[in-house]
Order: structure tokens, then C-alpha cells, then sequence
């Protein structure tokens, strides 16, 4: 939930003012969690978040679709695999070839990529 609203305001940058907008996909967590989504999801539609007005989401995000695992959706499969290196990253384990790989696409901001291309919440 934490980073839903960076997710969203890199998401709704990325894509612009494309005229059908795009389409956030994510994988499924269990009913519990799912509901906690959907409804933030819908606060962030009404809301919005402190750079991103709630009709700027509304019109450049089609919708929120949540998919089980067992679909095997290529998107959220390369999703995994994206980020399983920068959890390692992240959390202080031993990195393997796949970080320099996915940290060489980071968005970069003077030279940087924390915060810019790899937001770790919550900010200390």
C-alpha cells in the first residue's frame, strides 16, 4: 500500500497524455489484502496524491485489474523477475548479475537513481 501512490504517479508520468491511457496490473494477495487495494485504489481516484490530481489518474490510468497467480500473466512473470534482484538489493543480501542488469534501467535523476528510479519505503 505504501508505495501504491509512487507507483501511480510514476506510472501516470510515463505514460503522458496517451488517449487511451494504460492499465495497472497486479497480482493477487488474498482477499484481505485485495480489498485493501481496491479501496485504496479508489481513494486515490477521488484523492489523488500530492502530485498527481485525481482526474490526471482518472484519465491516464484505464484501470486497476488483480490477477491470480496461476494465470501466468507475462507482465506480472516479468514483474518477478524484475523485482526479486532489487529486494535482494535492497534488503543488504548478496547481489548476483541480474541487479546490474535491472539497476543499468533505473530513471535517473543528476547521475541518481535512489529516489528517482528506486524508491525504498518507508523513507527514513
Amino acid at each position: 500500500m505504501l508505495s501504491l501512490n509512487v507507483l501511480v504517479e510514476r506510472f501516470c508520468m510515463e505514460i503522458g497524455d496517451q488517449p487511451s491511457g494504460g492499465l495497472m496490473m497486479v497480482e493477487a494477495r488474498g482477499r484481505p489484502l485485495d480489498a485493501q487495494l481496491r479501496l485504496a485504489w479508489a481513494n486515490l481516484q477521488v484523492a489523488g496524491t500530492h502530485f498527481m490530481r485525481a482526474a490526471q489518474i482518472k484519465r491516464r490510468i484505464a484501470g486497476l485489474k488483480i490477477h491470480r497467480k496461476n494465470e501466468n500473466i507475462a507482465g506480472l512473470q516479468l514483474a518477478d523477475l524484475v523485482v526479486s534482484p532489487i529486494g535482494r538489493h535492497v534488503l543488504g543480501k548478496n547481489t548476483r548479475r541480474d541487479f546490474e542488469i535491472v539497476e543499468s534501467k533505473f530513471r535517473r535523476y543528476r547521475g541518481s537513481y535512489k529516489g528517482a528510479g528506486l524508491v525504498v519505503l518507508p523513507k527514513q
